[in-house]
């Protein structure tokens, strides 16, 4: 689940970075997107500071499976995935809802198009989940899976068999 959740982070991420570097892929009028960007701290802020956002959601993520991950204690990196959580899915879910409605309804919005909507927020729908499934599939720290490193450092320390 975790993988699935940087899987959608980074595609956000994506998306951004593209409109950051001058793609207009999915922007049905630019002029009145730069005038948004701007209304949010302009390109810097609105998209690269998302890029740095969507990419900490894969770190957290991480660091809820990864060996590295277990240096933080675990419960703020549990409270980081569980606000996640809490905040990608409503949103998510509800924007989804609102997208697919104004679409069956034939309104469509005239800055992007339904499609890049109907992405983000699915993005944001499978990052939430992820949060929440991965911190609670971590929960027992005993029960964290170890990383193969140390599975075969521990079936290297095993004694040796006799035989009869």
């Amino acid at each position: 689940m975790a993988h699935l959740g940087c899987a959608a982070a980074a595609g956000y991420a994506v998306l951004k970075a593209a409109w950051a570097s001058g793609s207009a892929v999915g922007v049905r009028d630019t002029a009145a997107f730069e005038d948004f960007l701007a209304q949010l701290g302009g390109p810097m802020i609105a998209l690269w500071g998302t890029v740095l956002l969507a990419l900490l959601a894969g770190v957290i993520l991480q660091s809820l499976v990864q060996p590295w991950g277990r240096r933080v204690p675990r419960r703020l990196r549990a409270s980081l995935a569980w606000m996640g959580f809490a905040t990608m899915t409503p949103i998510g879910l509800g924007r989804l809802g609102q997208t697919v409605a104004n679409v069956i309804a034939g309104n469509s919005d005239p800055l992007l198009t339904p499609a890049v909507y109907i992405y983000v927020y699915a993005c944001f729908v499978v990052l939430g989940l992820s949060f929440a499934a991965t911190a609670w599939r971590t929960r027992n720290p005993e029960a964290e899976p170890a990383s193969p490193r140390a599975r075969s450092r521990s079936a290297l320390s095993l004694p040796p068999q006799s035989h009869p």
